[in-house]
């Protein structure tokens, strides 16, 4: 007995003084990589400054260190117009399928390219996405193959399109003076480019025509884009392909301009030339789709003629809007009918069926539908919900990562080197590696990496992440609770519901304090640089620059009060604020009609898909946030006041 005690005594010193061990050496490790980023810090110093020799010798002390390689990267880059082969091919190799070696990959390619060294570009070359630097590959083998073994891959670049500058030009010479390409051949990517709008690729083509037919078809062609009525009159059209084809472009032109002259042009010429069903399908979707844009009084009626055959995305996202704004019912039920072929709408189509057939009598279908929605956790599945009096669904189901599956994603090159990009605040770089490492994980790797992301502080990453993967569950990992101290305050401060805060938060930023968009808002609540500096004015706040709006506090004490400005301009209608947030009172006030309308169905109104969507996400995330944040969850259609006229004074005239 007393034998087995010494023995598991010593096996308990034993593993403890294995585990100081493994301790020890996890902290070495760490303090290794803090100096290891500080000497990288001074090596990328030391490039940007000019002392590239400086930056060698520190980069040379970097053995391991997962941003050494980028180092390398930015030291060939630079001198990239006069490298020899060798050593640029040697970085590749070693960087083969990883961000950084494809990235030098490109930009050697098109220095070699730009040199004309075409031998060196072909021993360099991969498959590109650029369309040049597929032609300029087709170009280098040009030089060292027959023609004829190359001409049939130039096929794909010719039918994909045209390329700015002329790096298409020689190879598709070469594809002209074949002779592969039959007139037929020739009209058919003309109409595609003409259809795309592309006139000076169509003329390019065109030029290689032979019959006179051809020709003077396409001369009718752009005669049509400029005087579209004139081709549509005409007296003398040929029944052919090509001139059906001229009509239904010629059409399309006139319909912008003027709905009922296309009907009428179309009535004529569709009982005169022998169009095909295909053909006509067109045309009814042509008018349809014009009538639909310009608000023509038989929107509905021509929305309805168009046959099934001529139904896409774009006729069905018109026959959605138009039939809910005119609450045209029986036509929504019978449009419904067939699936949606707008993607990711499925809930939408679902939840107005529904509406529709309540509303046409058919209750017992419409309750059925909604309950089967009401299960869903999603805008229309709350609004479902809603119509039935349940309670909304929320089936939170976080994601079980084990640390095994954590480390060994956390180890993988490009995500060490995202993690390291982002440490050093080399952010653009972060984000270019680890969307690159993103592109050939599974479904449950990603699911690893949104929780990697979030444990590394990049909610956005998680978020994003968690959409690629389609997986939806985990609703701490998708509407993470960060800044809510700061939202609380200022909320409280402008009299806001906290979880409308973080919902616009969520839907503007992701949680990313650093965002910026396209146009040039700013931070966690988008601001733009205008409108945070008026909305301090008229709060009292300090307003330093720009750069002030991706400071957490600031960005929030200012996003708080232009929200809450926003909804004291619409008395409270948290829909229109978040409209209007998103894309300006001026907008908002041109998409009020002349009568109240319901906030559901003016929502589906509103024609910026982007601002549709983003109204529809701000009142559902703010549900779920006030579940979240463990508040009374307020109901959709409790939040949701009729929409009042354009004109309208005071908050009870409306009451559709």
């Amino acid at each position: 007995m007393k034998s087995c005690y010494g023995c598991a005594r010593r096996r308990y010193w034993s593993v403890l003084f294995a585990l100081s061990l493994v301790l020890a050496s996890g902290v070495v490790m760490a303090a290794d990589l803090v100096t290891q980023r500080s000497v990288f810090e001074r090596a990328r110093l030391a490039q940007i400054s000019g002392d590239f020799a400086q930056a060698r010798r520190l980069a040379a002390t970097l053995v391991a260190y997962p941003l050494q390689a980028f180092l390398t990267y930015e030291d060939l880059r630079r001198r990239l117009s006069n490298l020899p082969e060798d050593e640029v091919l040697a970085f590749l190799r070693e960087q083969q399928g990883s961000y950084l070696g494809e990235h030098l990959r490109t930009s050697w390619l098109r220095e070699l390219a730009r040199q004309q060294r075409w031998s060196a570009f072909l021993r360099a070359y991969r498959a590109q996405d650029d369309l040049a630097l597929q032609c300029q590959q087709l170009s280098a083998r040009l030089q060292t193959e027959s023609a004829s073994e190359v001409v049939a891959d130039i096929l794909l670049p010719w039918q994909a399109g045209a390329v700015r500058g002329t790096a298409c030009d020689g190879p598709f010479a070469k594809l002209y003076a074949s002779g592969r390409l039959s007139d037929a051949m020739l009209w058919e990517r003309v109409a595609r480019a003409m259809n795309k709008g592309d006139v000076t690729f169509a003329r390019g083509v065109a030029a290689h025509f032979n019959a006179a037919r051809y020709r003077d078809a396409f001369a009718r062609w752009l005669r049509a884009v400029t005087t579209p009525q004139e081709i549509l009159r005409a007296g003398d059209l040929e029944d052919s392909p090509e001139n059906h084809a001229i009509v239904l472009a010629a059409l399309t032109r006139l319909a912008r301009d003027n709905v009922d002259a296309a009907r009428a042009a179309w009535a004529q010429l569709n009982a005169r030339l022998s169009f095909s069903n295909e053909d006509r399908a067109c045309a009814a979707r042509i008018i349809a789709l014009a009538a639909a844009n310009t608000g023509h009084a038989a929107r509905i009626a021509l929305l309805d003629a168009v046959p099934a055959a001529g139904v896409d995305v774009e006729v069905q996202r018109y026959q959605l809007r138009e039939a809910i704004a005119a609450e045209a019912w029986p036509e929504l039920v019978r449009w419904t009918e067939l699936d949606t072929k707008i993607p990711d709408e499925t809930l939408r189509w679902r939840y107005w069926r529904a509406r529709a057939l309540g509303e046409v009598g058919r209750g017992e279908e419409a309750r059925l539908l909604l309950t089967e929605l009401a299960g869903e956790r999603d805008y229309y599945g709350f609004l479902a919900a809603d119509r039935l009096a349940l309670q909304y669904q929320f089936r939170e189901v976080p994601i079980a990562a084990t640390r095994a599956e954590l480390d060994a994603l956390a180890q993988r090159p490009g995500l060490r080197r995202a993690r390291e990009f982002d440490l050093t605040g080399l952010a653009q770089h972060a984000t270019r590696e680890w969307n690159f490492a993103m592109k050939p994980l599974a479904p449950r790797e990603l699911q690893i990496a949104a929780v990697l992301a979030s444990q590394w502080g990049r909610p956005d990453r998680a978020i994003l992440v968690l959409g690629m993967a389609n997986a939806y569950d985990d609703l701490p990992l998708r509407f993470p609770l960060l800044y809510t101290e700061l939202a609380r305050k200022h909320a409280v401060r402008r009299g806001l519901d906290p979880a409308r805060v973080l919902a616009i938060i969520r839907a503007e930023s992701a949680f990313n304090p650093s965002a910026r968009s396209p146009v040039g808002a700013i931070g966690l609540m988008q601001l733009m640089p205008a409108t945070g500096r008026a909305t301090a004015r008229s709060a009292g706040l300090r307003f330093d620059s720009a750069k002030s709006l991706l400071d957490p506090a600031t960005n929030i004490a200012l996003g708080t009060v232009y929200l809450q400005q926003m909804l004291a301009r619409y008395d409270g209608n948290f829909a229109m604020a978040a409209a209007a947030y998103n894309a300006g009172p001026g907008r908002v006030r041109q998409w009020q009609g002349d009568q109240c309308v319901a906030t559901e169905r003016w929502i589906e109104s509103i024609p910026f898909t982007e601002t549709r969507g983003y109204v529809r996400r701000a009142l559902f995330y703010a549900a779920i946030y006030q579940r979240r944040l463990e508040r009374p969850i307020m109901k959709l259609q409790s939040v949701m006041p009729p929409i009042p006229p354009r004109d309208a004074r005071g908050s009870d005239v409306c009451t559709p």
